[in-house]
């Protein structure tokens, strides 16, 4: 990751007014990332920063990186964590997969009866239920493609 620096930590390590830097922004004589500036882009331009300055741009990136891994590390969940959800998420999985096979006994045994009640009826109640046993099952067909 490179190292970057707000404007006025830039101008301190330069020992420059922050202005200059903003200046030097604006004029594309820096690299900037997210609004602030790259150590390598500064040290280019600045090659006489001073060590005691080094020392504090070192500083400044051992507290960057320490915040990123930080974030990174609170960002991501615990593998049991991880684990449990998948687990979670696969028994719920599993139950409702059993109750679509449980609907789909009721839509055949409904299928079933209805056939038989058809036998007992005269022809137009024969042909209400033939057209309703047909279309139920055009039906049942379709959401299971």
């Amino acid at each position: 990751m490179e190292r970057r620096l707000n404007a006025a930590r830039a101008a301190k390590m330069a020992g420059i007014s922050r202005k200059q830097i903003q200046n030097d922004i604006q004029a594309n004589k820096l690299d900037v990332f997210e609004g602030e500036v790259t150590v390598r882009s500064l040290m280019l331009r600045y090659p006489f920063m001073q060590m005691d300055n080094m020392k504090e741009i070192k500083r400044v990136a051992r507290i960057q990186e320490r915040a990123a891994t930080k974030l990174t590390s609170d960002f991501l969940p615990a593998d049991q964590v991880v684990v449990d959800q998948i687990n979670r998420i696969q028994n719920k999985l599993n139950e409702s997969q059993e109750q679509v096979h449980e609907y789909e006994d009721l839509i055949m045994q409904m299928h079933d009866r209805l056939v038989v009640m058809k036998e007992n009826c005269d022809r137009q109640q024969k042909q209400t239920l033939t057209a309703f046993i047909n279309w139920m099952m055009t039906q049942y067909k379709q959401s299971h493609g």
